[in-house]
């Protein structure tokens, strides 16, 4: 699975990072950022679905 962010709809509520600490962090610019390539295991992905879905921006795209 593949995790993505798509900046131009990323507010920098923080969600995400509150509910993945190790696959997010906050930017510089107050938007979040992806720790890594985006790639993540399978036993991270119930957890980084979680994140995705609660982000209020809908910012973060899941592939796979």
């Amino acid at each position: 699975m593949k995790l993505y962010i798509e900046l131009e709809k990323c507010c920098g509520f923080g969600e995400c990072i509150a509910l993945a600490p190790d696959l997010f962090r906050m930017g510089g610019d107050n938007r979040a950022q992806l720790i890594g390539d985006g790639a993540v295991n399978q036993a991270d992905e119930e957890r980084a679905r979680t994140a995705a879905f609660a982000c209020p921006a809908e910012a973060i795209g899941v592939d796979g």
